[in-house]
């Protein structure tokens, strides 16, 4: 089970970064900006391992997977694969994004 943080400036600062982590996997990454969209992701899990570290533990692999699903997909659209192609990774990330936002909801509501 998730442990939140007691204080309730940790609270407000996991609750802040969890509502920053849903939005930033919202937008997925274009060609351009992939590292910048990664390097923002793992910023802030990085923060989120500080707060809450078994919060942390727990998203961690929903997050990978999301990540590789973006950067497969972002190759899809850099090599000009069939659109059927950027399609399905497209899918596949959003249905990992889906993941992630049913988790980040349910340490929401602890």
């Amino acid at each position: 089970m998730a442990q939140v943080p007691e204080d309730d400036a940790s609270k407000e600062k996991l609750q802040l970064l969890l509502f920053q982590l849903g939005e930033q996997l919202k937008d997925p990454p274009i060609v351009i900006d992939m590292y910048d969209w990664r390097e923002t992701v793992e910023i802030i899990m990085t923060e989120i391992q500080e707060v809450a570290p078994i919060i942390y533990e727990q998203l961690e692999d929903l997050v990978v997977g999301a990540m590789r699903l973006a950067e497969r997909h972002v190759s899809d659209l850099d090599r000009d694969a069939s659109p059927k192609e950027i399609e399905q990774s497209s899918m596949e990330y959003f249905e990992q994004v889906a993941f992630v936002t049913s988790e980040v909801n349910r340490i929401k509501s602890l």
